[in-house]
């Protein structure tokens, strides 16, 4: 107990005085705007015009609708402090490593035209769809087996057993790992794989495991002989906001034949063995056989982005060809570094566009842009079936309410929209037409589309969707629908209140 009070203890320093460096250039910079205001009233007017200027390249500038509008409404509201809040925090990502690493990769991600071909024949309407991921880098496979999990009580005990059956190597990578009974399990099994030669490697996202790592975690995997990498350390680059650039993958690779991603993170409350808000859903999909090997190649790009060391992708290669399975498989990543094109939410807005009967997307956060709320109302407008699940039981209050900022337009357009009450709600799955889907570790959120690094895979006529979608529908049973007439007598306040995050929705 005193292990897990000194880490999140450790955590919270480490937090305060990030957010107090934050603090102190926000102050840093009004107490420069003051003084010029004063003292040095042509350079403050010099800025102000560079601020005009600023405010017509962005505008002019191809990217995110909603990300332009804020950053453009707090430099008319500060002129000077609002654009050189812009400056220091709000320009491109370099991420020149990530891209590096990315580029190199890129020889080790072959494309098979007679797989499209395939896909194209028997789904034409989904031609596009792969075509478009394949032309940005992430090759399309067949001769994969997926196994869908409706909750990680499901997954984690699926996972540990193919844990036991490692014979190479064992990669994880996730946003939180957190002390408890289920990393527990985990860590005696990967003590005894590395104890008996498996390469074991683990990377966890600094800000998302901050207050949940367990005690001393680097010195004990050292100890069993397993690597561990931190991912962008919250204290790198506060001058930046790099904090802002997380990890968010969720990745499990055993022996590159193995796979597994989806929503779950390592933590007591993605198995349920514990109720922190209540019953946890979550989702998860196991892939085995030829796609796992993308699966192999995005760990490795983060690894050797984080490192900075070379890895040998061939040495992870499988031994061996999936077995010929139905459907097909293209797992993708996106990430901070690829803006304004952005896979996943090109993807999203393509499926919702191109809906002919329905689409059901499970999301624990629903902070979308004019684009996407178009889309979404585009289609039930025109008589594609929409549904939403978010949660009921919030984690974060200020990003249920921004949540619940785009309920009003979507439900006026037809869009139905439903809370999970058992608990907090966390898949991020989105479904149409009983023949493809995305599952992966993507939120429909702008952190998720344009800040996190994030991965998914596009599942396209696999008998796997029928088990997606009865979930769906069973796990509507346990939601309350909001209805429109219902929705439009809340309370003024929070109207107002919901107004003004959609609006700034881009920095929560």
């Amino acid at each position: 107990m005193s292990g897990k009070i000194n880490s999140k203890l450790a955590g919270l320093l480490r937090v305060t005085l990030v957010a107090l460096m934050i603090i102190a250039q926000i102050l840093l910079i009004v107490f420069l705007v003051q003084v010029m205001q004063e003292r040095a009233f042509f350079l403050y007017f010099a800025i102000q015009v560079i601020a005009v200027i600023d405010i017509f390249l962005l505008v002019g500038k191809y990217q995110n609708t909603s990300y332009t509008m804020a950053w453009v409404v707090l430099i008319l509201l500060l002129p000077v402090t609002g654009h050189l809040l812009y400056i220091l925090w709000g320009r491109r990502s370099k991420h020149r490593r990530t891209r590096r690493a990315i580029a190199r990769s890129v020889a080790f991600l072959q494309k098979d035209p007679d797989i499209y071909q395939a896909l194209g024949n028997k789904h034409p309407a989904r031609k596009r769809l792969g075509g478009y991921l394949g032309r940005m880098g992430f090759p399309l496979y067949q001769n994969t087996a997926c196994t869908y999990y409706p909750l990680g009580d499901e997954q984690f005990p699926a996972m540990l057993q193919d844990f036991e059956r490692a014979k190479r190597f064992i990669f994880l990578e996730y946003f939180i790992i957190s002390h408890g009974r289920l990393w527990d399990k985990i860590r005696a099994v990967l003590a005894h794989k590395a104890a008996q030669g498996v390469e074991i490697r683990v990377m966890y996202d600094d800000f998302g495991s901050l207050l949940t790592l367990p005690d001393g975690l680097e010195e004990d995997m050292k100890r069993l002989g397993i690597q561990v990498v931190c991912f962008n350390p919250i204290h790198n680059s506060v001058s930046r906001l790099y904090v802002n650039y997380r990890n968010h993958q969720k990745i499990c690779v055993i022996d590159g034949e193995i796979a597994y991603t989806g929503g779950t993170n390592i933590g007591d409350e993605y198995a349920n063995y514990y109720a922190k808000l209540g019953h946890w859903k979550d989702t998860a999909i196991r892939l085995e056989g030829d796609a796992v090997w993308s699966m192999t190649v995005f760990f490795l790009q983060m690894w050797e982005a984080q490192t900075r060391t070379e890895q040998d992708f061939d040495r992870y290669r499988p031994g061996w060809s999936g077995e010929p399975a139905p459907g097909y498989f293209q797992p993708f990543i996106d990430g901070p570094m690829n803006n304004p094109d952005n896979p996943a939410e090109i993807m999203y807005r393509s499926m919702i566009y191109n809906a002919k009967e329905y689409v059901y997307i499970y999301t624990p956060y629903l902070i979308i842009d004019t684009s996407m709320v178009d889309a979404l109302c585009t289609a039930a407008l025109g008589g594609t079936d929409v549904r939403i699940i978010t949660p009921h039981v919030w984690d974060k209050w200020l990003v249920h309410m921004a949540t619940q900022s785009s309920y009003a337009t979507l439900l006026q357009a037809g869009v139905r929209i439903y809370e999970y009450t058992p608990g907090f709600m966390h898949a991020k799955t989105i479904l149409s037409d009983d023949d493809h889907c995305i599952m992966g570790s993507i939120n429909m959120d702008f952190r998720s589309f344009y800040l996190h690094f994030e991965n998914a895979v596009w599942i396209c006529g696999a008998p796997v969707i029928a088990d997606i979608k009865a979930d769906f529908l069973k796990t509507l049973a346990q939601c309350q629908e909001i209805h429109g007439d219902v929705w439009k007598k809340r309370s003024l306040p929070r109207k107002i209140l919901q107004g003004f995050l959609r609006l700034f929705a881009i920095f929560l």
